[in-house]
């Protein structure tokens, strides 16, 4: 039996609101977002599709992991932005090797209820494009993996 994966990340760091108030990701934003997306291709993840937030730096993380990993089916959706009510997207989360890019506390509350029941948890310390990966199985999700800039900058 194959366990349906889906995946989540946090987009890059952006600038400061006061610098921009679209907050497009900064030149480090960029730089690590980059990084994670080609070692996800390098490890053959298998993202079939990507949905993010309306916002700048969601849109442009996910273009970025879009670009690297060759995907072209990129679509914003509403309910990813930071304070989305997180039971719109577990009713019709696909599962079918989809990432969905956007922004904390949404994440952090949607991998919690995912993970636990409980969206105050707080079970991953999601980081700027930082990608969870999840397998589903129709009784649960287990963390299949957690990768950081941070992990790759080590090497």
């Amino acid at each position: 039996m194959t366990m349906d994966r889906v995946y989540f990340a946090q987009h890059g760091l952006a600038v400061e609101k006061s610098d921009d108030p679209e907050r497009p990701l900064s030149p480090e934003g960029v730089e690590q977002t980059e990084l994670v997306a080609r070692q996800l291709r390098e490890q053959h993840a298998t993202i079939s599709k990507i949905f993010h937030s309306e916002k700048l730096r969601a849109s442009q993380t996910a273009e970025i992991f879009a670009e690297q990993l060759g995907i072209s089916a990129v679509s914003a959706v509403d309910y990813l932005s930071p304070n989305s009510d997180i039971s719109i997207i577990t009713t019709s989360l696909d599962t079918d090797s989809a990432l969905y890019v956007g922004h904390l506390p949404h994440l952090d509350k949607l991998s919690s209820y995912l993970l636990t029941g409980d969206k105050n948890s707080h079970i991953i310390h999601f980081q700027n494009s930082a990608v969870l990966c999840l397998t589903s199985s129709p009784q649960n999700y287990q963390v299949a993996w957690f990768l950081t800039p941070a992990q790759l900058e080590l090497k």
